[in-house]
């Protein structure tokens, strides 16, 4: 007899056959109630969690990182007296998609918090070619 079903914990779990494989019931509630209490791991919803803030944490230090870098580079320009050009502003624009990535990660959104991050590093290293 073939059973169709998704494999959980080490066990076949049996659904209701297709076509002309035979009368077999579906399983009932104990077996089912007795697969799910097998199947539950404390332990890795807590590897999740750790993982996804570890993820946060990783996040939100490069975000900063690349925000601090930006603003010693404003500051260092501000403070040569030279004219404020079109690098300072851009220098500037990557310094907020910086500290966004930061609010971002924090929040959990980490895929936006990761572009976020990556649009402010390449602004801050194409900065450096405008006047």
């Amino acid at each position: 007899m073939t059973t169709h079903g998704r494999e959980r914990g080490g066990e076949q779990v049996r659904t209701q056959p297709r076509g002309d494989e035979g009368d077999t019931a579906p399983p009932g509630v104990d077996e089912l109630r007795a697969s799910f209490s097998r199947q539950s791991d404390p332990g890795f919803a807590r590897q999740r969690s750790q993982q996804a803030r570890s993820a946060r944490v990783g996040l939100m230090a490069a975000g900063a990182l690349v925000a601090l870098v930006c603003l010693v580079v404003i500051v260092g320009q501000l403070n040569s007296g030279s004219q404020v050009g079109v690098g300072t502003v851009v220098y500037g624009l990557c310094l907020a998609s910086a500290g966004l990535s930061v609010e971002l990660a924090r929040r959990g959104r980490t895929r936006l918090a990761m572009m976020a991050i990556i649009l402010a590093a390449a602004g801050a290293s194409l900065a450096d070619a405008l006047p």
